[in-house]
């Protein structure tokens, strides 16, 4: 977990239930749920009879310091689920396979996959990762699903049914960080996904990642990214205009 993953696969399930490999890790899975997960090759698995589902893989180098650092699962809603699979497919020639178009071009679209998770109301809803048996893994997803919430070292080491020191240890050698410095990390790379392909206010993000103080918000974002959240949306923007 020292490094970023270099490819993005996203896996929409349309028919069936069953389990699937997600090279993280084999899930149960049934129709609506879509996975948004780093792997470190572009490799998609067939689908299972009677699993009908689409995936596509991208290179995180198009997404910066936007691009997600943990598995996230989404449940979409029944009636919004025809809408997900048109932004879908608008996205597919955007492939790692399909080089014959530039990575930026992708941003916009990003954006109105962005938006569809966000929207009000609600069109899908994040969801915890199930069938984890490793204690650590299952620290990670669980802040994956729970860092826009307040979120303990003691809450995450009694769900890893550990003492917080022991929880500490194992935690920092499985993944070269500490809880506080992962945790801090996952906020602001989240931040950055929203600045990049939202609307959002800067306050709006900070809140929505679960940071109410400003002035800690820009510090840490200043601290992983090297400047403020308004240069970095800047940046983005100019980047996508040309």
């Amino acid at each position: 977990m020292n490094e970023n993953s270099p490819y993005l696969i996203i896996v929409y399930i349309n028919e069936g239930e069953g389990r699937h490999d997600l090279g993280f890790m084999n899930v149960r899975v049934t129709p609506g749920e879509l996975y948004i997960v780093p792997v470190d090759e572009m490799k998609l698995d067939h689908a299972m009879i009677p699993l009908k589902m689409n995936q596509y893989v991208y290179r995180t180098e198009s997404f910066g310091m936007a691009a997600p650092f943990l598995p996230m699962k989404w449940k979409v809603l029944p009636g919004h689920r025809g809408e997900l699979r048109q932004l879908l497919e608008i996205m597919s020639p955007y492939q790692e396979t399909s080089r014959d178009i530039p990575g930026g071009d992708l941003i916009p679209i990003w954006t109105r996959f962005m938006d569809f998770f966000l929207s009000n109301p609600v069109k899908a809803k994040l969801q915890p990762f199930e069938d984890v048996s490793c204690p650590i893994h299952q620290a990670l997803y669980h802040m994956g699903h729970r860092f826009m919430n307040p979120i303990s070292v003691g809450e995450i080491s009694r769900l890893a049914a550990m003492s917080t020191r022991h929880f500490q240890r194992k935690f920092k050698s499985m993944t070269g960080r500490t809880f506080k410095q992962l945790l801090q990390e996952i906020r602001i790379r989240h931040s950055c996904g929203l600045l990049k392909f939202t609307r959002l206010s800067v306050q709006t993000v900070a809140e929505y990642v679960g940071i109410y103080d400003m002035y800690h918000f820009y510090q840490l974002f200043r601290d992983y990214c090297g400047m403020t959240p308004g240069v970095f949306r800047q940046h983005g923007q100019n980047r996508n205009a040309t």
